[in-house]
């Protein structure tokens, strides 16, 4: 059995299911909302061993039927249990992303991506922290600064210096692009928004599934090709495996931008992977498939 858990339905975890299906792999997929409201499951846990228990719909699933796991579920909201007070709600999501933090690390197969201390599918981390993780392992990055109110941000637009600009809002992981006009709108809002350079250079995607690179780079006109993983420089293959290990991932997707004098700039990273899959399309999802339910060992 093929696991395949994400916080919502999603293109990518469709294509995922039809690929393994047509491998002739029993799968199921199912979304948060589905594993709070219609799973029912035991799971019991010693020092000597795990027993899982699955029961969804005419399905029923322990813990040796599972080959592998895909995971795109970072925490379940409390919004799931809308009939509960709002104490209850958050009640109950600390708890079962506690059940399912204990269930995924007591697997023996792949979970790709792994659970970290705070979400069930790798270290979540803001553009901020990533890029200088990314720094730190030697990577050349973007400048970025955080301005504390809207009105800075907006004079330095108007200066017209490349940048992409970010309403962090309270939540600092949730970016929202935004026009000058809306700036300056926004003028007092203490550390409220994230300037990040924008690098002009050659688009490029680096999809790492365990030790597997797909590398794609964008034409001109928007569109993707695949380029030989040989193409990336070693150094960065090396600095991308030990972000992605430092990230607690085994499945993302790097940005590039290769500017004039060849340098490769790290830009950020995504969950799925997207510009890959429109490179590559059925080869990389057979190769995510192939490694969780071990057959990419």
């Amino acid at each position: 059995m093929f696991l395949i858990l994400d916080q919502c339905l999603t293109e990518f975890d469709l294509r995922l299911k039809r690929v393994a299906e047509r491998k002739e792999i029993k799968t199921l997929l199912l979304t948060s909302a589905q594993i709070a409201r219609d799973l029912a499951l035991v799971f019991c846990l010693s020092e000597q061993d795990s027993r899982i228990h699955l029961h969804y719909r005419d399905a029923t699933i322990e813990n040796l039927d599972i080959d592998g796991v895909y995971c795109g579920i970072n925490a379940f909201e409390p919004g799931l249990w809308e009939q509960f007070t709002l104490e209850d709600a958050e009640y109950a999501a600390r708890e079962t992303q506690s059940l399912w933090l204990a269930i995924l690390a007591s697997l023996s197969c792949r979970v790709v991506n792994p659970p970290a201390l705070d979400t069930l599918a790798g270290t979540l981390l803001s553009t901020p922290e990533i890029l200088y993780l990314a720094h730190q392992l030697g990577f050349k990055i973007p400048m970025v600064i955080a301005m504390e109110s809207g009105k800075v941000t907006a004079e330095l637009l108007a200066t017209g210096a490349p940048a992409r600009y970010a309403d962090l809002g309270v939540v600092k992981i949730n970016e929202t692009c935004l026009s000058q006009r809306e700036l300056s709108c926004l003028e007092q809002n203490e550390d409220h928004f994230l300037v990040k350079e924008e690098v002009h250079g050659k688009p490029m995607y680096v999809t790492l599934v365990g030790d597997q690179f797909f590398a794609c780079e964008m034409d001109t006109d928007g569109s993707v090709r695949p380029i030989a993983a040989c193409q990336i420089p070693s150094q960065i293959r090396n600095r991308v495996r030990n972000l992605q290990k430092r990230l607690n991932l085994n499945l993302a997707e790097y940005n590039f931008r290769v500017i004039v004098d060849g340098t490769w700039v790290f830009c950020g990273c995504g969950r799925p992977p997207t510009f890959s899959v429109a490179a590559y399309g059925d080869i990389l999802f057979e190769q995510i498939i192939e490694y969780a339910t071990g057959k990419g060992r």
